[in-house]
């Protein structure tokens, strides 16, 4: 994983995605299927990331400088799938995940930081959904 700054969008896994989302090529069938093992790999969790945080935006929640991705997500992440994102985000942030295993080997204070943020992200986008937001299957073709 290329990563430049503790900022959730601060490494390619995250711009990759908003890159598919962008273009409107995201499947959100590959990322589950990508989320479905014991094991994480670190493009898969960075891009749940980096959705929390574009779902934030289209929420008008951030203000982020890919508006191409948050225009996307205007459409793409409806409640249900920024729910599905938050059920995600517990395995991204645990065992058998690559892109937490690559910030515990980095220095104690960046994990700190980026783990701040992430949390803050998730908790925000909780908050945002309430408790309306139903749970459900994700699935489709490209941008489903």
């Amino acid at each position: 994983m290329g990563t430049w700054s503790t900022d959730i969008l601060g490494n390619d896994g995250a711009l990759d995605t908003l890159g598919a989302l962008a273009d409107r090529e995201l499947s959100f069938t590959d990322l589950a299927d990508e989320l479905q093992g014991d094991y994480i790999e670190s493009d898969a969790g960075a891009a749940v990331l980096a959705l929390v945080e574009v779902a934030l935006a289209a929420r008008g929640l951030r203000d982020l400088p890919h508006t191409e991705a948050v225009e996307a997500a205007r459409d793409l992440l409806d409640d249900e799938r920024a729910a599905w994102l938050l059920e995600q985000t517990d395995r991204v942030l645990g065992v058998g995940s690559e892109v937490y295993e690559l910030w515990q080997e980095a220095s104690a204070e960046s994990l700190a930081e980026w783990l701040g943020k992430v949390e803050q992200s998730v908790e925000d986008l909780r908050q945002a959904l309430g408790s309306a937001a139903p749970v459900g299957a994700v699935g489709g073709g490209s941008g489903d």
